[in-house]
């Protein structure tokens, strides 16, 4: 039962926004392919499944052989700026400026062989590296688990129901891409439906490169994507010439997209507050000083490419609360936006952080309350609620 438990989660990821933009990348990889029959369509997208499975059956081994932090890969800068290149170069294509071509080697053309079979292989491959950072909390739970486990067999079994779970959708989409030729031409609708995937996937990738130069504009990025795309999906998208009707459509779509984008700026302008908990950065020896001086600690390991970290602090960090709740509490600050650093390697490893955000809390004598620990976003009730019932509140409680 737990693993069908990991499946189900699996395939709930498939409806977070940041894993949703990967499925314009099959709908690309299987669009040119001929599949003569709905089997041969159904292997491919096997082969494709597969190589998701395999990539994240081996984060799983590797997380319980290892424990290393998740996502160090990720967290080079270099390597965030090539994805979001890549994805941004693959909405381009979606938004009609070229038609994208994959190398013949990465997708089969026609005949099909034991080499151009492999390639699906890879490709899923590929787009399991893509999406390894946008998991969120269920992922960084489960590494977790595993990692205190130490069960080679336990890790890999995990994982591999997580990523079937993730890859199942794309077992029907592969299949279906095989029967487009079958179906009847679909009308505007279905242009300007690629254009909002375009969209999605553009901001995608503005995303990646963003948290590359690591500019502080993240939670800019979604009400800035809602409001752009709203104008030009309702006003300069050019799918509706013939259909007085779809043109309608258009429009009311393109005043919600946009109406939406300027309530979430709206939102993220009233949350800021100046009056938010003020962090010290952490540095060797500063969690021994709070130690010495009896006094309990909250450590909140972020990055800036880290969405959940983005939100901590604009809900749950400003709440008063909050505040309130961790006013006799040393706050201190991890930064694992790049993790290269010894001083940060060393918390991550000291404490054994798996993902961003964590948040650990230490008593007074300097050791962590592990019934405690946070990963993901938290709201602001829960983390308060969370304090107060554990054996910290005497120091939530106020002087």
């Amino acid at each position: 039962m737990e693993y069908l438990g990991y499946f189900l989660l699996g395939l709930g990821l498939n409806l977070t926004p940041c894993v949703y933009p990967m499925i314009t990348i099959t709908l690309s990889l299987f669009r040119g392919s001929e599949a003569h029959t709905s089997w041969r369509a159904f292997g491919r997208a096997v082969l494709y499944v597969l190589g998701i499975a395999v990539m994240f059956t081996s984060v799983g081994i590797f997380a319980a052989f290892t424990g290393d932090f998740f996502g160090g890969l990720l967290q080079n800068s270099w390597v965030l700026l090539a994805i979001g290149l890549f994805i941004i170069a693959l909405s381009l294509s979606m938004f009609g400026l070229y038609t994208f071509r994959p190398p013949s080697w990465l997708v089969p053309q026609h005949r099909v062989s034991h080499v151009n079979l492999f390639s699906y292989f890879l490709s899923g491959l590929f787009v399991g590296i893509v999406a390894a950072p946008c998991m969120g909390p269920v992922v960084l739970a489960l590494l977790t688990h595993v990692s205190q486990e130490r069960n080679i067999v336990f890790g890999a079994g995990s994982f591999l129901m997580l990523a079937l779970g993730l890859g199942s959708p794309y077992l029907v989409l592969g299949t279906f891409s095989g029967l487009l030729k079958k179906l009847p031409k679909s009308g505007a609708w279905l242009v300007w439906f690629e254009r909002l995937l375009a969209v999605a996937l553009f901001s995608f990738g503005c995303f990646y490169l963003i948290i590359a130069f690591r500019w502080p504009i993240v939670p800019w990025i979604v009400p800035i994507a809602f409001t752009l795309g709203g104008i030009y999906l309702g006003w300069f998208e050019r799918s509706a010439h013939a259909s007085k009707k779809f043109l309608v459509f258009k429009r009311v779509a393109g005043v919600l997209i946009t109406a939406a984008g300027v309530m979430m700026m709206t939102g993220i302008v009233s949350f800021r507050s100046p009056a938010g908990l003020v962090w010290e950065d952490y540095r060797p020896g500063i969690l021994e000083e709070a130690a010495a001086s009896e006094q309990p600690v909250v450590l909140d390991f972020y990055a800036d490419w880290c969405i959940p970290c983005h939100e901590l602090e604009q809900f749950t960090y400003s709440d008063p609360g909050v505040i309130e709740t961790l006013g006799r509490f040393r706050k201190i600050k991890v930064d694992a936006t790049s993790a290269d650093s010894a001083e940060t390697l060393d918390a991550i490893r000291r404490f054994g952080v798996f993902g961003v955000p964590t948040i650990v809390f230490l008593d007074e004598k300097g050791r962590e309350v592990k019934t405690l620990r946070m990963n993901g976003y938290v709201s602001p009730s829960q983390f308060v609620r969370a304090i107060r019932g554990s054996i910290l509140k005497k120091y939530a409680e106020g002087p």
